[in-house]
């Protein structure tokens, strides 16, 4: 069976949807005959990964009705759907509202070791921030570091938009959490840090337009020296991804 992608965090705002874009990105450019990518956004609150017009997204109603309480009892058909299709690849956006049901859905139900037991390689990619966010996303990360089973790939993607990912004066990789946990992360990626008013402005053009690299540096909406700038950033970002998935 193929792989399943969870992007993960319990802080919203910081990147998730980014991340899995561009999983879906990248899984989607590489699809071999017979292969087929399924993409699940699980967000009850900011179902943004479902906009995308370049992506087949299934959105899981985790809510019933008016009411606002996550049914968690819903996890399930996202579980079957995973244990009877050994053709596809799995990327799941999961929203900070429904971070915690997640997990501990995971956790109770085993969910993580049928999946594993089925052939499955459980990937879980959790962001981290600098700024206002960043000790929540650490402390998001450690949560996951702890309850996850052992044989889950953890791959953390490093966000530089709200600031540098620093604590006194020490990088991440400086850090408790880091040090604590370094055995369970199988790999780290950077998010490229580029200039705000030109690269920055162009990706956050891009993600408000809800499209796709490919679909930006294509489109007549964006100038010249824009989509050249998008192209850039997305070669950088593939080739830190490539390593990873080799």
């Amino acid at each position: 069976m193929s792989d399943t992608h969870f992007t993960m965090q319990g802080k919203g705002g910081v990147g998730k949807t980014f991340t899995a874009s561009i999983l879906a990105q990248f899984f989607a450019a590489g699809l071999q005959e017979g292969q087929s990518l399924k993409l699940i956004d699980t967000d009850p609150v900011n179902a943004t990964f479902s906009q995308y017009k370049a992506f087949e997204v299934v959105r899981l109603e985790l809510q019933e009705g008016s009411n606002s309480q996550i049914t968690t009892r819903k996890f399930d058909q996202l579980l079957e759907m995973m244990l009877t299709d050994d053709q596809s690849t799995f990327v799941v956006d999961n929203g900070a509202a429904s971070f915690l049901p997640l997990s501990h859905y995971m956790i109770e139900n085993k969910a993580i070791e049928m999946m594993l037991d089925a052939g499955r390689t459980v990937w879980i990619h959790p962001v981290i921030t600098g700024g206002l966010g960043q000790d929540d996303t650490l402390s998001g990360l450690d949560h996951l570091a702890r309850q996850m089973p052992a044989a889950v790939k953890i791959v953390v993607w490093k966000n530089p938009y709200f600031g540098r990912i620093e604590k006194g004066g020490k990088p991440f990789e400086e850090m408790p959490v880091y040090k604590n946990h370094a055995k369970r992360l199988h790999a780290v990626i950077n998010i490229p840090d580029q200039s705000a008013d030109t690269f920055g402005e162009d990706v956050k053009t891009m993600l408000q337009q809800k499209m796709t690299f490919d679909q930006a540096i294509g489109s007549d909406a964006f100038g010249i020296m824009s989509r050249q700038r998008l192209k850039i950033t997305k070669e950088k970002l593939f080739s830190s991804i490539a390593p990873v998935f080799a």
